[in-house]
């Protein structure tokens, strides 16, 4: 792997700030005023890199666009269908005694999602 380019660590260090799994847009806002001509589209693709390089993980989660999360521990997500924040939450499990076999289905990869209305909507 090569080394980061001064951008791709400014947007590295960015998400591994934050909490919020922002979209490509938001970090770009974040970035913007800390590196000198940096683009949405510079942004982006250095968003595909670390993902591509598994620095980062890339969530397709009931959204208008793809989310970004630094946290690369085993965990599942919280998502308001209010706000439409999404909250780490410690992993969630599969039953055990699911037949994925039987189902015709070998699992790469469980990322469970729980849907619902988080504490600041519910009140």
């Amino acid at each position: 792997m090569k080394a980061l380019t001064k951008h791709r660590e400014l947007i590295f260090n960015d998400l591994k700030e934050r909490k919020d799994h922002p979209t490509a847009k938001m970090v770009f806002e974040s970035v913007r005023g800390k590196a000198d001509k940096i683009s949405f589209a510079t942004v982006y693709n250095s968003l595909e890199y670390l993902v591509e390089h598994k620095m980062v993980n890339k969530l397709n989660i009931e959204s208008d666009s793809v989310r970004y999360d630094a946290f690369l521990d085993d965990h599942s997500h919280l998502l308001c269908s209010d706000c439409g924040k999404i909250l780490d939450v410690p992993p969630l499990k599969l039953s055990a005694d699911t037949d994925w076999q039987g189902l015709g289905f070998q699992v790469k990869h469980v990322d469970i999602v729980v849907s619902g209305t988080c504490s600041s909507c519910h009140s």
